[in-house]
């Protein structure tokens, strides 16, 4: 996926593109933004059930974030 693509994507789901990620490399920037939609998708599990787990898992990694 293209750079453009995913600002477009990017944008149409949060109206804007955050400077974060316009500074990244291609490399992370596609990385990025496939596990960030899945973290925000509802599957099996709620979005709202993936950041619970999310932030178990960085509590447990004693995560500075």
């Amino acid at each position: 996926m293209s750079r453009q693509e995913i600002f477009g994507q990017v944008k149409q789901a949060f109206g804007f593109v955050p400077e974060y990620l316009e500074k990244a490399p291609d490399s992370i920037l596609e990385q990025y933004w496939s596990v960030l939609t899945f973290y925000l998708s509802d599957t099996a599990l709620s979005a709202r059930d993936k950041a619970l787990i999310g932030f178990g898992a960085s509590a447990a990694n004693h995560c500075e974030y």
